[in-house]
Formats: structure tokens, sequence, C-alpha cells
């Protein structure tokens, strides 16, 4: 597939993958503000690296599903939704 195709996003799992962010997010984050799927994962909630790996890990756990992450783009992934977005667009299921 070309890099500029857009790829194909699976609606339920972006909105169920946004639902298991946001339950997943408080307990790795030092953030007393509300968590939107429009939060900005860096900026905003101070993600790490190693945050972010830890929060995959845990939505692969709770999917069943392997994210493929070798062709995401950082700096487009912005938000929580970016994330979701990327996500559906990216896994593959066991």
């Amino acid at each position: 597939m070309d890099a500029d195709q857009e790829t194909p996003v699976d609606v339920r799992m972006r909105d169920a993958v946004t639902a298991t962010m946001l339950a997943i997010l408080p307990g790795l984050l030092d953030y007393d503000g509300p968590l939107t799927p429009h939060s900005r994962l860096q900026d905003e909630l101070g993600l790490s690296s190693s945050l972010v790996l830890e929060l995959l890990l845990g939505i692969e756990e709770t999917h069943d599903i392997q994210i493929d992450l070798e062709v995401m783009d950082e700096d487009k992934v912005v938000t929580v939704a970016d994330l979701a977005e990327y996500i559906a667009g990216h896994y593959e299921q066991f």
C-alpha cells in the first residue's frame, strides 16, 4: 500500500481502544486533569515513550491484538483519539 493512502479504520475497534486508553491512562499518569479523546499525549499528559509502550501493551492484552508500530508517524499521533485511530487501522486480531 502506498504510504500516502489512508488505511481503513475499524470504527468499533477505534471506539473500544479509546475507552480502553481512557481507563488505563489514570493508572499510568500523575495527572489530575480530565482525560478525553482530545487529550494531548505528550504535551498535556506528559506520556513518555516507556509509558506509551505500557499503554500499548495494555491495549494489546485487553483486545487480544497485536499493533503494528512500524509505519506509525509519531508526529501525526498527538492525541488519545489520534492513537486510537492509528491502532484501529494497524492491528492484527489473534
